[in-house]
C-alpha cells in the first residue's frame, strides 16, 4: 500500500486549467459546496475484487475504510468531498479516513447543443441558457448526480474539447462548473463523442452515440490525433481535475452491439489507465471513471467476470426499461446511466434504492425532443413543466 499523499496540500498548489472564474483547487464555490460531503480513494491498483484490511472476504469494507486493490475502497486520507469504490459499493469521504455509502439520483442534461436544437451553436449564449435550465432543474427536483454529454446531437458541427475553446470547451466549463456548485450534487461528464473515437455502429445503431476511445495504435487519423482519444482525457482530466464533485464518463454506447467484450474491455482499460496518470502527473486525487459495456451498454456481465484493474472504476448499464439482472452484481459498483419506459417504476425505485444503485434519468431537455423527455418541449429556460414520465422522476427525487 502506498504512503497516504498530502492531498489538501497537493491541490492548494495544483493550479486549476479550468476557465471558469470559480478559482483554483481548493478555493472555489464549488468545491467548498461538496466539501462536507466527502473524498476519493487514490489507492494503488492490484488484484480485482480486493479490499484493504479491514475488507471482508467480498472485497467490501462497509465503513469505508483503506485499500489496496482494484475494487476495493478507502478514502486514503484524502480530502472530504471525493467519491470513491469499496468493493461494490461508492462511498463519499469524510476526510478523516472513513466514508459513508453515496447513493447518487438524477437525470440526464444535455449540452450546449440541446439535442439538435442548437445543432450549429447559433444561439448567442447557450451556455448560460443551459445554466438557467440548470438552476431549475436543481431548485424543483433536487437531484444529487447529474450526467451531462458532450458533444450530443452535434451534427453538423463537430467541436472539440481540445480546439477552438471558445467555441465548446469554455462555455462547457462554465456549465459543468455551475452543476457542481450546488452542495452535495455530483456531475458525471461524459465524452459521449469525439472525432478521434472509433468502432461506431454504422449499421442499425447511431454512429454519433457509439464511438469507442481509440488510443495511438487505433486512432483513425495518426495526423489528427495522434495520440487517439487519450489527449482528450488529459485534456478534461486538466480542466477538472481539482474538482471533487467530477466523475468522468468514458464515452456512451460503445460499438452498439457490434464490438466483441474483449474489444471493450481493452479500449476502457487504457482510457482509464490514461485518466489516472495525467491525475498523478498533476497531482490531483483519482476521480471516479465510469466504463460503459456492450448492447448499448445494457451489458456489463463481462466486467463482473474479469474487473478492470483499477481502483475507483464503475460500469455503467442503460436500459428502457434496465433489467434486474443488468445492474445487480456483488462484485462491482454500478451505476445506471440512463434509464425510462419504466413498466413498474414503484418496483424499481424500491429495488435501485434496497440495492443502492445510483441512477440517473432519461432526459431533461425543454428544447428539443429527446425521448422520453422528462419536460414538455417548449423552448423555455424558467417555464420547466414536466411530462407524466418527468412528474415520476421528480416525485422520486423529491422523496429523497
Amino acid at each position: 500500500m502506498r504512503a497516504v499523499r498530502a492531498w489538501s496540500i497537493v491541490l492548494a498548489m495544483v493550479p486549476c486549467a479550468c476557465s471558469s472564474s470559480s478559482g483554483g483547487a481548493g478555493a472555489s464555490g464549488d468545491d467548498a459546496g461538496n466539501a462536507g460531503d466527502a473524498s476519493t480513494g487514490d489507492a494503488p491498483t492490484g488484484d480485482a475484487g480486493g479490499g484493504g484490511p479491514d475488507a471482508d472476504a467480498s472485497g467490501t469494507n462497509d465503513s469505508g475504510g483503506p485499500h489496496g486493490e482494484a475494487g476495493g475502497g478507502g478514502d486514503g486520507g484524502l480530502p472530504a468531498g471525493w467519491l470513491y469504490t469499496n468493493g461494490p459499493k461508492i462511498y463519499v469521504s469524510d476526510g478523516s479516513g472513513g466514508g459513508k455509502p453515496w447513493m447518487g439520483r438524477g437525470v440526464n442534461i444535455d449540452d450546449i447543443f440541446f439535442c439538435g436544437y442548437d445543432n450549429t451553436l447559433w444561439m448567442p449564449t447557450p451556455d448560460k441558457t443551459l445554466e438557467t435550465v440548470v438552476s431549475g432543474l436543481v431548485s424543483a427536483w433536487k437531484p444529487t448526480f447529474v450526467r451531462i454529454s458532450l458533444s450530443m446531437d452535434s451534427y453538423p458541427t463537430v467541436v472539440s474539447w481540445l480546439t477552438n475553446a471558445s467555441q465548446y470547451a469554455t462555455p462547457m466549463t462554465g456549465v459543468i462548473d455551475a452543476i457542481g456548485a450546488n452542495p452535495g450534487v455530483y456531475v458525471l461528464v461524459t465524452l459521449r463523442s469525439d472525432a478521434s473515437m472509433i468502432g461506431q455502429d454504422t449499421v442499425d445503431g447511431d454512429p454519433e452515440a457509439t464511438g469507442v476511445p481509440s488510443d495511438s495504435t487505433t486512432t483513425p487519423d495518426k495526423t489528427k490525433f495522434p495520440t487517439g482519444t487519450d489527449a482528450v482525457y488529459q485534456a478534461l482530466v486538466d480542466t477538472f481535475g481539482s474538482k471533487n464533485f467530477v466523475l468522468f464518463g468514458l464515452t456512451n454506447e460503445p460499438g452498439g452491439n457490434k464490438q466483441s467484450n474483449a474489444t471493450l474491455s481493452a479500449a476502457m482499460s487504457h482510457a482509464v489507465g490514461v485518466i489516472r496518470a495525467e491525475e498523478d502527473k498533476i497531482g490531483v486525487p483519482h476521480h471516479i471513471v465510469s466504463v460503459q459495456g456492450n448492447g448499448w451498454t445494457s451489458d456489463i456481465s463481462f466486467y463482473a467476470q474479469t474487473p478492470l484493474q483499477y481502483p475507483d472504476v464503475v460500469y455503467e448499464v442503460h436500459g428502457y426499461p434496465p433489467a434486474t439482472t443488468s445492474y445487480t452484481y456483488s462484485n462491482i459498483p454500478v451505476i445506471i446511466g440512463e434509464y425510462g419506459s419504466l413498466t413498474d417504476s414503484n418496483a424499481f425505485y424500491a429495488d435501485v434504492e434496497s440495492k443502492q444503485i445510483p441512477n440517473l434519468a432519461w432526459d431533461f431537455d425543454s428544447y428539443s425532443n429527446c425521448s422520453p423527455d422528462l419536460l414538455q418541449v417548449n423552448q423555455s429556460d424558467t417555464n420547466l413543466m414536466p411530462t407524466a414520465w418527468g412528474t415520476t422522476v421528480q416525485t422520486y427525487l423529491l422523496a429523497h
